[in-house]
């Protein structure tokens, strides 16, 4: 069941239109930046008790998920942060900073949510578009990407609210091929699941 205190987000208006009327929804903008902003701005008066993000994400094809799969994210955190050494990327921890928040954030699941396949998330700056960094970044044991989720998760991290994020797979992250994204499939499988959520 879906509190008064929840507050749905979401990069783009598009992806917005998931969560039925009536109830409370930001459109943060695409990117980590941003969306731990726009979010940040809004939480800090205390009237949330759980955010949800939702929206389209690609997975890599060792995850093994299907496209309009509907997922629900157990931790994301930043992919591509960091420094590269030849082939392997190293992050902010490996080269010995402290940025103050966590390599990857737990996220909560609500109950709702439970029946769907969790999944670790990565979020990233640039997507991928080769197999070099897709194998790279499957080897870190992320199994999907986005570009906003944890910026999402910082922000809920840093202000105390539990963040939740839902997502529907509407690419396999490897080499750029736009001809066979489904997004139109995953955002209608994500509204179905969001629907199920709100009336239950």
């Amino acid at each position: 069941m879906i509190g008064s205190q929840t507050l749905w987000v979401a990069a783009t208006a598009r992806e917005a239109r998931v969560v039925p009327p009536g109830t409370r929804v930001l459109v943060t903008g695409v990117g980590a930046a941003r969306a731990a902003l726009e979010l940040g701005m809004v939480l800090r008066d205390g009237s949330v008790g759980l955010v949800v993000g939702v929206g389209i994400a690609g997975a890599y094809p060792a995850a093994g998920i299907s496209l309009g799969q509907v997922v629900v994210l157990e931790e994301d955190g930043f992919i591509d942060t960091g420094a590269e050494d030849g082939d392997d990327l190293l992050d902010l921890w490996s080269l010995g900073f402290d940025p103050g928040y966590p390599s990857r954030f737990p996220l909560a699941v609500p109950a709702w949510a439970s029946g769907l396949v969790k999944v670790r998330g990565g979020t990233c700056s640039v997507c991928t578009g080769s197999n070099r960094t897709q194998l790279r970044r499957e080897a870190a044991g992320f199994q999907v990407e986005s570009m906003e989720g944890a910026g999402w998760a910082l922000a809920c991290w840093r202000l105390g609210v539990p963040c939740s994020q839902i997502r529907s797979i509407s690419n396999l992250a490897g080499p750029r091929d736009r001809g066979a994204w489904e997004i139109d499939r995953a955002l209608s499988s994500l509204a179905c699941a969001v629907e199920v959520a709100c009336r239950n």
